[in-house]
């Protein structure tokens, strides 16, 4: 039987539990547009995990959420800490950002939430 590192790309919170885990034992940070909760993993990388609720619009305004959300991380991802899980959830006015924007937002909240390596 496959362990659960060799089920999933490492690097994606995909399961329910690990997202309620998260909810339940991680850090919470938050702005206007995003809310983060931050737990320590037994990884050696930096997992995410996105979440965007149907209150927030349609399938295409959730969808280009979680691009700008997976985009903004691809750059940040470098500069973080490694062993963590990070959900983030999108809320409705982070419809309105644009790439750059959205990045900053992020940045603003990892940092707050110390996860950037010194």
């Amino acid at each position: 039987m496959l362990s659960i590192e060799m089920r999933h790309h490492p690097e994606k919170l995909r399961y329910n539990w690990e997202f309620q885990n998260g909810y339940q034992n991680g850090r919470k940070c938050w702005n206007r547009f995003f809310v983060i909760y931050v737990l320590p993993n037994r990884f050696n990388s930096v997992r995410l995990g996105i979440t965007v609720s149907k209150r927030t619009g349609g399938s295409v305004q959730r969808n280009r959420i979680k691009r700008l959300v997976r985009e903004s991380f691809r750059f940040i991802k470098c500069k973080l800490k490694r062993g963590y899980d990070i959900i983030v959830i999108g809320r409705k006015p982070a419809i309105q950002l644009k790439c750059q924007q959205a990045q900053s937002e992020l940045t603003y909240l990892f940092r707050r939430a110390r996860l950037f390596i010194k």
